[in-house]
């Protein structure tokens, strides 16, 4: 029961995490594939410093992390579990074949 517990408690803060719309609709853009920060903005419409700070939430949270190219940071997503979640989500709610 210890376990089923513990897993309950590490997916319900994935989705405390995902549940706020600009996050969500980050990692679900980062499902399809690696973008850059200015990508990020461009194809988002988030724009700084709320982008920084919700990157900044999926960071701590394990959900994203990221890679340098000289001065570029790419980010993509990190916790395959949570990826499969995201992916999961991507595939019921943002395809274009529902």
């Amino acid at each position: 029961m210890e376990d089923i517990q513990k897993n309950v408690h590490q997916v319900a803060e994935l989705l405390k995490t995902l549940s706020h719309p600009d996050r969500l609709l980050i990692a679900c853009k980062l499902a399809e594939k690696e973008l850059s920060v200015g990508e990020m903005q461009s194809e988002l419409g988030i724009y700084q410093p709320n982008l920084s700070r919700h990157l900044t939430t999926l960071k701590s949270a394990k959900i994203v992390t990221f890679r340098k190219e000289g001065l570029s940071v790419f980010y993509h997503l990190s916790d395959t579990r949570a990826g499969q979640v995201i992916t999961a989500l991507h595939q019921i709610f943002c395809s274009r074949k529902h």
